[in-house]
């Protein structure tokens, strides 16, 4: 009952970061999907970069350690784009991951290494299946031809990894 109370509290604070993303970052050309989608995209790839690299060190199993690093590997490489079309559009981003992202490295640092596995498992595969609401999103209201290439790259992605999650979670 603990992991699934901390697991909710995970994909709420991480999940939950989009509005205030939006609601703090300054406007971009104009406020559009595109817009939304690189703010929400960056806080999302800076979770899963410092999820993962946790997820890395602290599994018990091997397995979930390996996917903590690929996740991370992974988002940093998807945020190098995003950083790079967002000031190609003038979308300001945040330079730290926000409070409710930090909430949830704090319940990543704060999970035993027994219960760890369960709970990394449990709330990334919550996460991908937002990210990839996210990115469904971004393909059918987005109009900047550069963010969707975004998505339509990261889509791809964000399936291998609730695949590999998938797998993780039955063995």
């Amino acid at each position: 009952m603990r992991q699934i109370a901390a697991a909710i509290v995970v994909v709420a604070a991480v999940a939950g970061f989009a509005p205030a993303a939006v609601a703090t970052a300054p406007p971009a050309r104009r406020l559009d999907p595109d817009a939304a989608f690189l703010r929400t995209a960056h806080q999302g790839n800076l979770a899963q970069i410092v999820l993962g690299r946790i997820a890395a060190h602290k599994a018990a199993d091997p397995r979930i350690r390996a996917l903590g690093a690929r996740f991370a590997a992974d988002s940093t490489h998807l945020d190098a784009a995003v950083r790079d079309v967002a000031r190609t559009l003038r979308v300001q981003l945040d330079s730290e991951p926000n409070s409710t992202v930090q909430q949830g490295v704090m319940l990543y640092r704060s999970t035993s290494r027994t219960e760890f596995d369960k709970l990394f498992l449990t709330t990334q595969a919550a996460l991908h299946a937002r990210a990839a609401r996210v990115i469904r999103a971004e393909l059918a209201d987005g109009d900047e031809a550069e963010v969707r290439q975004i998505a339509r790259g990261a889509l791809p992605i964000v399936r291998r990894h609730t695949t590999a999650l998938r797998q993780a979670g039955l063995e």
